[in-house]
């Protein structure tokens, strides 16, 4: 049991078009070298949007960062995860990359432990969103990864 790497890209993928529609914005995928942006009617770019299974240790904070150096943008977005004992570096790490950047950051971080149990390997915790504006990094909100673990909700009464 458990989603594998494909698995979560096609969800990130149908959640970031779920939200543009939700705005009234496009979203387009494999944007030059950006996994998505979100975009006006009038063609301009608003969000640029990374994800990485692997973490932050790769290069979609700098790709982010270069896009929004090149382009004004409004925001943007990094979704990915990490070993929940690593939490607090993951934060240090983006705060000093962050540094200096011409829009805020949100980053949706899922944070996890090993399992050999699923195929994934992750057992998915919590997921906390932060803005990074260049300066200062700000929580917006923690929850439960999983949505069946969100009190009150349709999935929790769906639990057997």
């Amino acid at each position: 049991m458990g989603a594998r790497r494909v698995d979560w890209t096609i969800h990130i993928g149908i959640i970031i078009r779920n939200i543009a529609n939700l705005m009234g914005l496009y979203a387009r995928f494999e944007h030059g070298r950006t996994d998505a942006v979100l975009r006006s009617a009038k063609y301009k770019d608003l969000v640029a949007i990374e994800w990485e299974w692997e973490g932050v240790w790769w290069n979609e904070l700098d790709k982010l960062k270069k896009r929004a150096a090149k382009d004004p943008l409004h925001y943007c977005v990094l979704i990915t995860y990490t070993h929940t004992p690593k939490i607090e570096e993951v934060y240090t790490h983006v705060l000093g990359i962050w540094q200096g950047a011409t829009c805020p950051l949100l980053l949706g971080l899922v944070d996890f432990e090993d399992s050999k149990d699923i195929r994934s390997h992750r057992v998915f915790l919590n997921i906390s969103f932060s803005v990074f504006d260049g300066e200062t990094q700000r929580q917006l909100r923690i929850s439960p990864a999983l949505p069946w673990e969100l009190d009150d909700t349709s999935w929790s009464s769906q639990k057997i």
